[in-house]
């Protein structure tokens, strides 16, 4: 067994003391010009949101995906990502193919998979696929639907997105059998 030195625990109450002070000391600075706030949700918008704030991600991230299930009251069970975040599908998209690109894409981040996603309980795991896009990359889809996160949606759990026209298309949410999710 280690024991720990006396220097090194006086150390350890001088840092909090030092970042207690710091963070004290940022409670009363003047906001900043870069201070942003949350969105509200679609529904405060009738479900016709104005443009929402782009992704800061730019470059919407790769890797390995998973699909689960979420209880959402007045949605009932929904599709969520490994994370419990959010994704939605377009309207746009048909034939299983993504239609959402340049500034679109900003706004709805692609589910861009490295490999095959695959799914829980409660994912029809062999309606889990992938289409190529444009540009070669491969894109999550679940039963033929290509599948987004909404900028909007700061964290797992949030449902901005879902009924908003933006794009030139609807928005929204999917049940695990691949139908939009309802209200009620």
């Amino acid at each position: 067994m280690t024991r720990r030195k006396p220097a090194l625990a006086m150390a350890s109450v001088a840092a909090l003391a030092l970042t207690g002070c710091a963070v004290s000391n940022q409670n009363t600075a003047t906001p900043s010009a870069e201070t942003t706030t949350s969105p509200p949700p679609a529904s405060a918008f009738g479900a016709e949101a104005p443009v929402p704030p782009p992704s800061t991600d730019r470059i919407p991230p790769v890797g390995a995906r998973w699909l689960e299930i979420d209880e959402v009251d007045g949605l009932g069970t929904i599709v969520v990502d490994g994370k419990g975040r959010t994704v939605y599908a377009s309207s746009a998209d048909t034939g299983g193919q993504p239609t959402c690109y340049d500034a679109c894409a900003d706004t709805w981040l692609p589910l861009l998979a490295s490999g095959n996603p695959s799914g829980g309980i409660g994912i029809q795991v062999s309606q889990v696929t992938t289409a190529t896009r444009r540009d070669g990359a491969e894109q999550a889809t679940y039963q033929g639907h290509p599948l987004y996160w909404y900028a909007g949606d700061g964290m797992p759990g949030e449902i901005n997105g879902h009924g908003v026209e933006l794009f030139g298309a609807e928005w929204f949410v999917l049940t695990p059998d691949g139908d939009r999710a309802t209200v009620g």
